[in-house]
């Protein structure tokens, strides 16, 4: 009986089915994969970007970076080889039965970019009595008031829709630290072209960053990556100097040109043009009831004398305030 790899499958008029795990080319495992290159070829790429800063620069950022064993994914992007990259991309994207998932094929090469072989690259593996808790936190179940507690300045928050549903905090109404972390994130991790703002969806990693809940850096890349290749035509691809030193690993050449980026790095001078801290806006003291204008007292021998108001009494004292004015204004005049 015939085993089910070798069940037949639909393919051209007159021409034998393939096996799925056999290459259609040198560069390409199925004639769809090289369609699909002429689409990647004209995408846009995300660079990643470096951390460059002091050890007495950005204290809070650099200390989470280093209690989640995080440094290399700020230190590991080097200029990226596009033209691998966008074979990588091309034989990413996932149409046959039988080929092997999160791994791509580049000139003649099989390179994973599963969760394990990414985190070993960037030395991310969780710890055996560490469990991701990334997962756990969902878009349609999270409450944003807690989300803006933990990555929002006091008083500001998500611009919503009409059903009052999160879509996304602008990067200035952001805590400085988690506006660095948006640089790194929207670069390195989940990579992002309109980087003004932060989105509702990614704003779950930004939540479990800012709370120290565990996150599987390799489990979240891998899927990226994947999700990019598999994404609309027209759509920015990240991570290219990662695959680069994937396929490098892999054993495929990588040194030939043309090569790009990595993007500006995340260093003191990045800080301070785009990561500063706004001024808070200061709380409205309330109106005087009086007209406005430079208050003075009035004179005690002008002071109305205790007791209920009358219609009478009232008028009175509103003319002794007129006159009081109009001396207040000569005595300006002559000076």
């Amino acid at each position: 009986m015939a085993s089910s790899s070798k069940r037949p499958r639909a393919g051209k008029s007159g021409q034998p089915p393939r096996k799925p795990s056999r290459p259609y080319s040198n560069l390409f495992l199925t004639e769809r994969n090289e369609t699909h290159f002429e689409s990647i070829s004209t995408r846009k790429f995300i660079l990643e970007r470096r951390v460059e800063l002091e050890e007495n620069e950005a204290p809070k950022f650099q200390n989470e970076l280093h209690r989640r064993r995080w440094d290399k994914l700020g230190s590991y992007p080097l200029p990226a080889n596009i033209a691998v990259v966008k074979e990588f991309y091309a034989n990413a994207l996932r149409l046959e039965e039988g080929i092997a998932p999160f791994t791509s094929y580049v000139r003649g090469v099989h390179v994973p970019f599963d969760a394990r072989t990414i985190n070993q690259f960037l030395g991310t593996k969780l710890r055996a009595n560490e469990v991701s808790e990334y997962g756990n936190y969902t878009t349609d179940t999270k409450d944003p008031a807690v989300v803006e507690a933990a990555i929002c300045i006091p008083r500001f928050g998500f611009h919503r829709n009409r059903s009052q549903q999160p879509l996304h905090v602008k990067r200035r109404d952001l805590l400085l630290v988690v506006r660095i972390w948006s640089a790194l994130v929207h670069a390195n991790i989940l990579p992002c072209s309109h980087v003004s703002d932060l989105h509702w969806t990614r704003a779950m990693l930004m939540y479990c960053i800012m709370t120290q809940r565990t996150v599987d850096l390799g489990d979240i890349i891998c899927m990226e990556i994947s999700g990019c290749a598999n994404s609309a035509p027209g759509s920015a691809l990240g991570h290219p100097s990662l695959i680069t030193q994937l396929c490098q690993l892999a054993g495929v050449d990588v040194y030939s040109p043309p090569f790009e980026g990595p993007g500006k790095a995340i260093d003191s001078r990045y800080i301070s043009a785009y990561c500063q801290d706004r001024a808070l806006p200061a709380v409205p003291a309330p109106e005087p009831i009086h007209a406005a204008g430079l208050q003075e007292d009035i004179p005690m021998e002008d002071a109305a004398a205790p007791g209920p108001r009358t219609q009478e009494a009232v008028i009175h004292k509103l003319l002794r305030l007129e006159v009081h004015s109009k001396r207040r204004i000569l005595r300006r005049t002559d000076t």
